[in-house]
């Protein structure tokens, strides 16, 4: 089968956001069986040096996009919501119905809800396939946002959530095949749009299987430290960060080694600006393993976003202990089997100031999180999943 993959961000194991090498390890494992090409939008600086390592790759095709152009589409679509009009592209459009015809394209695997309003390209190409991946539900990301906020803010994003609603349940309702990575997606699709045929994929977290099995070394846990993972550029993530560096202050009066590690790219100037002798603000890093495996604890205290958070996977999966909320644990571990559960920052603090102390309980978190995920979170699921879909050539 001749596959088009379309996305909003470029595809790729190497992507420096767990979105991005969630869409590569589904390209890798679609071109074990099928003949795959790519179409995707570089957005940002690190997209087009992704892009660049394929330069000589003739299956990969991308649209630069800057941040005058999305706003562009965005007044151009206002019946649009803005984080769908900003993928809205006549470039986007013509391209991807010139591969469709020279590739004689029999599937189209979209990603991202925003991708399915394309869908409009079955009316050119009937027997064309158009399937989709929700990465996380769109219109609970903006509920969660509107809660949040108040004042004009909360009236533009409320007049968003009803974009969004309409929107996403047209593309929910109207693809071929919808995926999503969790069964409380699922549910809250059959839930919201009505429909209930949704094909569960396992996200892939960045590690193979197996890899996350192996025994950690203790030996290079540092005693005090606890670290962040995110995405610094968006809003639940540089949110996440700030109450953390908050709550450490008061935790700092009770374990005086404590140690903060914030990692991940693109975080602000005022993130910056609160770095001291405990709080390190790391900025892009080549590799995150390094400070999950010394950190005794990863601390996720998130208020905002939706879906299954892929660095909460990836942490127990290194045998990392993981302290969150019901936000970080959705989809994951929501009864607080392996995950130590935490909603207020009073209990943030108590739970890393008890987590620090008791070397014993580490450990037996990070046994039973290495072999909770292994179990439940196989990527080798989402292959069965994907070769049922597409078969093999």
């Amino acid at each position: 089968m001749n596959i088009l993959h379309i996305s909003p961000y470029f595809p790729s194991l190497g992507a420096n956001h767990a979105g991005g090498v969630c869409m590569g390890k589904q390209i890798e494992t679609l071109r074990q069986w099928n003949t795959v090409y790519v179409l995707s939008f570089e957005a940002s600086e690190y997209d087009r040096k992704l892009r660049e390592k394929l330069e000589n790759d003739g299956f990969c095709r991308s649209i630069k996009i800057s941040r005058m152009r999305r706003l562009a589409h965005m007044l151009a679509e206002p019946w649009m919501p803005n984080y769908f009009a900003a993928r809205s592209s006549i470039r986007f459009a013509v391209i991807m119905i010139y591969m469709v015809r020279k590739y004689k394209i029999d599937a189209i695997h979209a990603e991202y809800a925003s991708m399915g309003q394309y869908y409009w390209i079955k009316k050119l190409f009937p027997e064309l396939k158009f399937n989709m991946t929700e990465h996380d539900m769109t219109a609970q990301s903006y509920e969660r946002k509107v809660n949040d906020s108040k004042g004009i803010k909360k009236v533009y994003l409320k007049s968003q959530l009803k974009k969004v609603l309409r929107k996403e349940g047209k593309y929910c309702r109207q693809v071929d095949c919808l995926f999503t990575f969790n069964e409380k997606d699922k549910n809250l699709i059959e839930k919201q749009y009505g429909r209930s045929d949704c094909k569960v994929l396992n996200p892939y977290y960045g590690l193979d299987d197996g890899v996350g099995s192996q025994e950690p070394d203790d030996g290079v846990r540092k005693q005090g430290m606890i670290c962040f993972l995110g995405q610094m550029g968006r809003d639940e993530n540089y949110l996440a960060a700030i109450r953390l560096i908050q709550i450490a202050a008061r935790v700092k009066e009770q374990i005086p080694e404590l140690q903060v590690y914030i990692v991940g790219n693109q975080p602000s100037e005022q993130l910056r600006q609160m770095e001291n002798d405990y709080i390190h603000v790391t900025g892009f890093v080549d590799d995150v393993d390094l400070y999950l495996k010394q950190a005794q604890a990863a601390v996720f205290p998130l208020t905002l976003g939706a879906g299954i958070k892929l660095k909460v996977l990836r942490s127990l999966a290194i045998g990392t202990p993981v302290i969150t909320g019901s936000i970080g644990a959705e989809g994951i571990d929501e009864e607080g089997e392996v995950i130590v559960k935490a909603e207020t920052d009073e209990e943030y603090e108590v739970c890393i100031q008890q987590l620090l102390r008791d070397s014993g309980r580490c450990r037996r978190l990070s046994e039973a999180g290495r072999r909770y995920v292994a179990e439940r979170f196989a990527w080798k699921k989402s292959e069965e999943i994907l070769e049922q879909v597409y078969g093999r050539r």
